[in-house]
């Protein structure tokens, strides 16, 4: 017994570049959440997602697990998973389809159905939450950064749009290139914060999102990195939309009400990532629009065995 899945790299056009993701069609039902769990593991992706139900091709159910847990929300699994169906499970592209995940509905737009291999998908995330602010010391006694590398004249800022991240604006790239984060100091923070997936209001640990207007490609306006806990690990991301999803509700609330940029993410990875970003905030209410595109590795079947105890 085995189910079809395919690899999909993910805010790129290029192989080998984004963030990789495996999207796994179950519409019988055949995997159980402890074996969705168990192929996370196996792989190692940062995600992987399983889509369990078509409603008339216009929405589709759609679960997303780390190699720690199943989380509710993510930015990158949400567009890839919008590729495969796009290109495989609909007699023809839509233009809008809609994946309903565990946080919320999410719609992704397609700005082409012509040709989906250089199509940006685009997703328009949940309103943001605003959980917590922190001083400059906070964050550098707390993680063990340099003050001077933190731009003081931005706030630092814990949000979440179905995931919390903590966005941590730095001055330069010589600054984020040398980042160097203990996994234990960065776990004594979040559990002295009550950020720890042991003590947070989301169960799930909260993930530092640093940010600088200092890039490597001119054309691009933000640099980012992501880096999160994961089994106790700490573990980079190469291209984060949920994160990026977050940073832009930070620019919307802290520096203009309408925002158009490019995030470049994953350079320091060599994993080239490019998350373009579209928002607008008007009488309270967010429109984060966070897109990319999408490219084709392979595809497969995934035999199926029961989870050993």
């Amino acid at each position: 017994m085995g189910i079809i899945y395919y690899i999909v790299d993910v805010f790129t056009l290029s192989k080998y570049g984004g963030n990789q993701l495996a999207v796994f069609i179950d519409y019988e039902n055949e995997v159980s959440e402890e074996l969705m769990l168990q192929i996370a593991k196996e792989l190692k992706f940062s995600e992987i997602t399983f889509v369990k139900k078509n409603y008339g091709d216009k929405e589709f159910d759609v679960r997303i697990f780390t190699p720690e847990y199943e989380v509710p929300f993510a930015g990158h699994p949400t567009l890839g998973t919008a590729y495969i169906i796009s290109k495989y499970l609909l007699p023809e592209p839509k233009k809008s389809i809609l994946l309903k995940l565990k946080h919320t509905d999410i719609r992704v737009d397609l700005s082409s159905v012509d040709n989906l291999d250089f199509c940006d998908f685009i997703m328009e995330q949940a309103q943001p939450q605003f959980i917590k602010k922190y001083t400059h010391e906070d964050i550098a006694v707390g993680l063990g950064i340099d003050m001077k590398a933190i731009d003081l004249k931005m706030p630092i800022e814990e949000i979440s749009t179905g995931i919390p991240y903590i966005i941590i604006p730095l001055i330069s790239l010589k600054e984020m290139n040398g980042i160097k984060l203990n996994p234990d100091k960065v776990i004594e923070f979040l559990i002295k914060n009550k950020c720890y997936k042991t003590n947070s209001w989301s169960g799930l640990s909260t993930s530092l999102y640093f940010i600088t207007e200092d890039t490597y490609e001119k054309f691009n306006n933000y640099n980012g990195r992501m880096f999160c806990i994961e089994n106790g690990n700490i573990i980079e991301d190469s291209a984060t939309g949920s994160a990026n999803g977050c940073f832009l509700a930070y620019l919307l609330k802290n520096n203009s009400n309408c925002i158009s940029a490019i995030v470049e993410q994953g350079f320091q990875m060599n994993r080239k990532s490019y998350i373009k970003l579209q928002g607008k905030l008007h009488n309270g209410k967010f429109s984060l629009k966070v897109g990319g595109n999408v490219v084709e590795l392979s595809k497969g079947t995934w035999n199926i065995y029961p989870v050993e105890s």
